[in-house]
């Protein structure tokens, strides 16, 4: 893990070592980018680059894989966990 993708584990969770992303799914700070765990997590840009998302910290968050890959490019709307989610503007 390196220093950025530590920051958005903390800005995201916290100093905890074992929490729940926004879809339900159980991460682990230790399995980041592990596609072999079933813990593993990466980076997500909450508003995808290719939808006119940034690379700012206010854009990215921590959670599993797997949600990630649901979610893709699919946005303001998505299913990710069977759990439908619409992204508003805050």
């Amino acid at each position: 893990m390196n220093k950025e993708s530590s920051m958005i584990w903390l800005n995201t969770f916290g100093n905890v070592n074992e929490a729940r992303d926004y879809a339900g799914r159980i991460v682990v700070r230790s399995a980041y980018n592990t596609r072999n765990s079933g813990y593993g997590w990466n980076v997500d840009h909450v508003r995808p680059i290719s939808d006119g998302g940034t690379n700012m910290a206010c854009n990215k968050i921590a959670c599993h894989i797997l949600t990630n890959e649901q979610k893709g490019d699919l946005f303001p709307h998505w299913t990710a966990n069977n759990k439908r989610f619409k992204a508003i503007r805050a």
